[in-house]
């Protein structure tokens, strides 16, 4: 009982008073790839530590206990005992049920979210190849459009797309500006991070509201990423003035776009010289990162693993 009460205690912290911290941090815009890992620790943590709250009620159950028990190399008897809770079989099913019910969400929020970003993303690369023209611009697909876009769409189909509209609205040293940051995203995979952002965010969105404003904050913290990836082939003012005429327009949906989010962040990042974190704050955040995971783990585990090292009750 006593695992699952901090496992459940963790949650609540985690799902709001850090998720709280780290929406309004300021270092976040200084190390926007480790702000990514942050929120994608901090929600998986969340996520497993509710799981695991809910298994360790269920451990009373016969079948459950056996099955850990083997696991561990322990008595299941022992192993019941360790995890025990007032209210015997309903605080057990009651604890099933929340481990059964999160594990369902979660794979319905994964198959969704892939579902549908795949389906897009075929979608979107049949239409462009039969629109587009890869003879005008190496390494990207041309589309007859007034209106100056530039996105890339990810997955193993890759595309980055440019219209007519911004061969014609930018110079040569925009360009390459705008390609370098479009090439960062698929270089960086953040197609990826931006679905596994959503099935962890949303999975977890009834139970927490504050997952509700991280989306935002990370497809910022991706274009923040391309943008520092792109400033290290390119000059920044190139891709500041680039950024500047491509201002007010969204990009598709399924797509990375140069012009998309934050823009007034972004222009301000590229004014100033390329402030990083140091390498001791860093490392810090690195280590906060994995203790995120780690600390659930061992939680759940805790009298298991307590029984394992006193070596009661192992079987031969």
């Amino acid at each position: 009982m006593i695992s699952a009460i901090l496992l459940a205690t963790y949650a609540l912290t985690a799902g709001t008073l850090a998720a709280g911290w780290l929406r309004d941090a300021t270092w976040t815009t200084r190390a926007p790839q480790l702000a990514i890992a942050a929120w994608q620790a901090l929600a998986a943590s969340v996520l497993l530590s509710l799981a695991a709250s809910g298994l360790a009620l269920a451990i009373s159950f016969p079948h459950v206990s056996a099955d850990l028990a083997g696991l561990f190399n322990l008595c299941a008897e022992n192993l019941r005992h360790g995890y025990a809770s007032p209210g015997g079989t309903l605080t057990s099913l009651l604890g099933l049920t929340l481990f059964l019910a999160l594990l369902a969400r979660a794979t319905w929020c994964a198959l969704r979210t892939t579902t549908a970003d795949r389906r897009e993303r075929t979608t979107r690369v049949a239409a462009l190849d039969l629109l587009g023209r890869s003879d005008l611009l190496p390494g990207a697909l041309v589309v007859d459009h007034d209106a100056p876009y530039a996105f890339c769409i990810g997955g193993r189909s890759h595309r980055i797309v440019v219209t007519s509209g911004l061969l014609a609205t930018l110079d040569q040293d925009e360009l390459d500006a705008v390609l370098a940051h479009e090439h960062a995203h698929l270089r960086q995979r953040h197609h990826l991070t931006m679905s596994a952002c959503r099935i962890l965010f949303s999975t977890l969105v009834p139970f927490f509201p504050a997952f509700r404003r991280a989306m935002p904050q990370v497809r910022m913290y991706a274009e923040l990423s391309a943008d520092d990836s792109a400033r290290r082939h390119v000059d920044a003012g190139s891709l500041r003035s680039a950024l500047l005429r491509l201002a007010c327009l969204p990009a598709p949906a399924a797509t990375l776009a140069a012009s998309a989010l934050d823009v007034e962040t972004r222009l301000l990042r590229l004014e100033a010289p390329n402030r990083r974190l140091g390498r001791g704050s860093t490392a810090f955040g690195a280590l906060g990162i994995g203790a995120a995971i780690v600390v659930p783990l061992l939680l759940a585990a805790g009298p298991a693993l307590a029984m394992a090292w006193e070596g009661i009750c192992l079987l031969g």
